[in-house]
């Protein structure tokens, strides 16, 4: 028999590459290998195949496959399907089938498809390829065919073309396995996907072969075990609608409702098949999906996989099973919106600046040096806050008080969680950082400055803040190297928000908590409008000067000294711009392009964001006015004192949004300069493009530098694995624990027709549904309702256009609010799901008072 067509049997010693068997029959091979309970099999490898492709690319169908457009590829697929079966088996290979039958030959036998590109960690295929069972020797050379053929199958194609695979080169191989004709048979999760919970092992079961539970066809039993300590935690009874049985002439019969009202597993046989998912676990070392099947009393392992679908942690966030749990909090979504994993050059970027923090305001050495002695850990492009030490410094009330202004969802999940399940914070630090001591007066005086004199501290801060802008640009350009940059840049920029901005806003925020004291109780919701049209918003000032290059005609001068002053005030601002990574309106124009082109067609003289603006002006000037009347009876001090606090208000709290402008200002400086040394090293051949510099650590720069001889290539193929594993999740959470449990929200009884979120900005609007996923997704159009999971500074253009917005991450303090209540926009947040409840078109009212989406007509295509 030629090498190329080597066989490849188990058990027996059969190494091979995952590209000669595929993932399937890898794991088969490294299962029994192992000693675990696998039914005998062969494996006809890839070269198996390789003359019945070369037959294929040569055909007419092969052609039409190529060419086809995307409605056309159903068909293409089919007809090259036909085509396939149509194959022959040349002596070569039926040598090496007749090899491959050694010892099966009395059987019957399941014939499976094992892709190099299936069961990988990160790709599945959901059961593309197709099984055929019951195979006996007359009917095994259709069966190969049959299975070979499905992966030329429309559903495997389309699977390929979302997620990046090439499908001009495909590759099969097939598993020939003795057939177990199981009593009761199904599947196994060595983690619980519905809670994400590492230490749940979950079982569903039928009676007769495993096909009908991993088709989906009926509703198995299901079972949930803890691994630790091997006790069942739930059984439910599934309908097992029918199940399917091997026949003894081969093939397979289906029969209804057998002993549908009996679980189809003992107790002992419950827990014997989580000791084998904990086996497969423990091999593999990662989550596992396993099939599995009983058959005279003997447990057998048909099948092996990773777990494609969860949420994974870093190995230093996770605690050993048994141990005490720590809880997260991921800030990067519930304070920045942000849904997928940064960089690793923004990670190493976000590591450095909490570092400084740290090190500035506390003087903590090394905030990561211990996961369980720290408050904030970044890892994997994610920040998470460790609440097991935040509870036991401030309490879990009052960290949930806290959260509700920011993901107010979030907040209501902690209020559900026992903190005894997680850690006590024992390495809490008991005593104040006597450096924080040492800030504490100058931050006072700073604070004191903006209390009493507003517009002074105002004017001190923007002297300040215009110097640092002035020349922190010179830095980049000088020879000093990229890691010393770092701290050149950032350390200015974190005691320029310490000691400028952050005074300014909280002074505020006291001036306004002072002013519901102030106009008492029952005036309090006349509140509400003094947060409209605040100036010295750099986030509301740049949506109002787009609008302006917007109706100026393009090419003029007028319009190019306005694109040009744009660009020098917010070209270092953009979407996702936290990650030093992504491009910059400066960098990728097109983004404001778009936004201009909507504006100038969807804006009308008497309908345009600076008329509403200044219309929310007038009714914020006309708020006041309206609290001072209502307050004037109640005392001469009392009113003067409404009006020093609203005048402090009024004067500071724009400055909000300050302390993000200048953190990107100074990322994208830095940016500017990676880009540079990303020409030098492109230059060099030590990295293949130019955006790889942010697959790089700043630390990978400093040790190719020093040592002359680092990989950086291979440096960020490691950097990104991670990273990459954690983007491909579709919904990261806000909270999860270290044993990856996923805690539930907290659900409130909801009206037929409505979703309850949490008021955010007050008004009552109609209008129809735009979901986005992004901001430049597709175009949000003049009274549409936005739709999305959470907004950042990117995302302001398409408030202008917007008649309400509803999120499903967000609070009072979250950008999209901010921006909201700016516009005077009715705004919904911590609506669960959004982005999936409705589609576009769909029309809804949306109350932003009480926090309630209510569907009018539905949109259902």
């Amino acid at each position: 028999m030629p090498k190329n067509l080597r066989i490849f049997h188990f058990p027996g010693y059969a190494r091979a590459d995952l590209s000669q068997v595929g993932g399937k029959a890898f794991s088969l091979l490294r299962g029994s290998e192992a000693g675990l309970p696998v039914p005998p099999g062969a494996i006809l490898p890839v070269e198996f195949f390789a003359s019945w492709f070369e037959q294929l690319k040569g055909t007419a169908e092969w052609s039409a496959f190529l060419r086809a457009q995307p409605e056309q590829l159903p068909k293409a697929c089919n007809d090259l399907k036909l085509s396939a079966l149509r194959l022959s088996f040349d002596d070569e290979q039926e040598s090496a089938l007749s090899d491959a039958l050694q010892g099966l030959v009395d059987r019957s036998f399941a014939v499976r498809s094992s892709s190099p590109e299936e069961d990988l960690e990160g790709t599945s295929f959901a059961g593309g390829y197709e099984t055929i069972l019951g195979v006996t020797p007359a009917t095994v050379h259709e069966a190969i065919k049959r299975s070979f053929a499905s992966c030329l199958d429309f559903r495997i194609v389309a699977y390929k073309r979302e997620h990046r695979f090439g499908i001009t080169d495909p590759k099969i191989a097939i598993v020939i396995q003795e057939q177990i004709a199981s009593e009761c048979a199904g599947i196994g999760f060595s983690l619980n996907p519905v809670t994400n919970d590492l230490d749940d092992a979950v079982l569903n079961s039928n009676w007769g072969l495993g096909e009908s539970v991993v088709s989906g066809a009926v509703t198995p039993d299901a079972f949930v075990v803890n691994k630790v300590s091997m006790l069942i935690k739930h059984k439910l009874a599934g309908s097992k609608e029918h199940s399917i049985w091997l026949t003894p002439t081969g093939g397979t019969e289906e029969k209804a409702n057998q002993r549908r009202d009996e679980f189809s597993l003992t107790e002992e046989q419950i827990l014997s098949v989580t000791e084998l998912v904990k086996r497969v676990e423990d091999l593999y070392k990662r989550p596992m999906d396993i099939e599995w099947a009983y058959s005279a009393g003997k447990l057998y392992l048909l099948q092996a996989r990773p777990i494609t679908a969860y949420v994974p942690l870093p190995e230093d966030m996770v605690t050993a099973p048994g141990q005490r749990k720590r809880l997260y909090l991921d800030v990067t979504i519930s304070v920045q919106g942000l849904h997928k994993p940064l960089s690793p050059m923004g990670t190493s970027v976000m590591k450095g600046l909490v570092r400084r923090v740290a090190q500035q305001v506390f003087g903590f050495p090394e905030p990561f040096a211990n996961i369980d002695a720290a408050l904030v850990w970044i890892a994997w492009g994610r920040m998470y806050v460790n609440l097991s030490n935040a509870f036991s410094r401030f309490g879990k009330e009052r960290i949930a008080i806290g959260l509700a202004n920011l993901d107010p969802l979030a907040s209501k999940t902690l209020r559900q969680i026992d903190p005894a399940l997680y850690q006590d914070g024992k390495h809490r630090r008991s005593h104040l950082p006597l450096k924080l001591l040492w800030q504490i007066p100058p931050y006072a005086l700073s604070l004191m400055e903006a209390a009493l004199f507003p517009e002074q501290a105002q004017r001190s801060a923007r002297l300040a803040i215009s110097t640092f802008m002035r020349d922190a640009p010179d830095m980049a350009r000088s020879n000093m190297p990229v890691w010393e940059l770092v701290d050149r840049l950032l350390i200015p920029t974190i005691r320029l928000v310490l000691r400028s901005s952050s005074p300014l806003f909280l002074s505020s925020r006291i001036a306004r908590e002072k002013m519901k004291s102030v106009v008492g109780k029952e005036n309090e919701p006349l509140l509400d409008t003094l947060e409209r049209a605040l100036p010295n918003n750099v986030t509301t000032e740049m949506g109002l000067a787009l609008y302006h290059v917007s109706q100026m005609t393009p090419g003029s001068p007028a319009y190019e000294k306005s694109w040009a002053n744009f660009i020098e005030l917010y070209g270092h601002r953009g979407p996702v711009e936290l990650d030093v990574a992504s491009p910059r309106y400066r960098d990728k124009p097109q983004l404001l392009l778009d936004q201009i082109e909507m504006l100038r067609k969807s804006s009308t003289d008497l309908d345009n964001p600076q008329r509403r603006f200044d219309q929310a002006q007038v009714e914020r000037r006309q708020g006041y006015q309206q609290v001072l009347r209502q307050i004037r009876g109640k005392g001469w001090v009392r009113t003067r004192m409404f009006q020093f606090l609203y005048r402090v208000w009024e004067t500071l709290s724009g400055y909000r949004e300050m302390h993000k402008y200048l953190l990107i200002f100074s990322l994208d400086i830095l940016r500017q300069r990676l880009l540079k040394e990303a020409d030098v090293l492109l230059t060099a051949d030590r990295i293949d493009t130019r955006e790889q510099i942010f697959d790089l650590t700043i630390e990978d720069l400093r040790t190719f530098v020093n040592t002359g001889e680092y990989d950086l290539r291979a440096a960020a193929r490691r950097n990104r694995e991670p990273h990459d594993r954690l983007a491909k999740v579709s919904r990261l959470p806000a909270l999860i624990d270290s044993r990856g449990l996923i805690p539930p929200p907290g659900h409130e009884p909801a009206r037929e027709g409505e979703a309850i979120g949490t008021a955010i900005s007050p008004g009552i609007v109609r209008g129809r549904i735009k979901v986005l996923h992004a901001p430049d997704e597709k175009p949000l159009l003049r009274g549409e309702i936005l739709v999305a999971r959470a907004t950042d500074p990117g995302w302001t253009p398409l408030f202008v256009n917007a008649a309400a917005v509803i999120l499903e991450v967000g609070g009072v303090l979250q950008h999209g609010a901010l921006v909201a209540r700016e516009y005077g926009l009715p705004c919904v947040s911590g609506v669960e799901g959004a982005t999936e409840l409705w589609n576009d078109g769909t029309e809804v009212e949306v109350d932003g008072s009480a926090g309630i989406v209510r569907i009018v007509r539905h949109n259902e295509v």
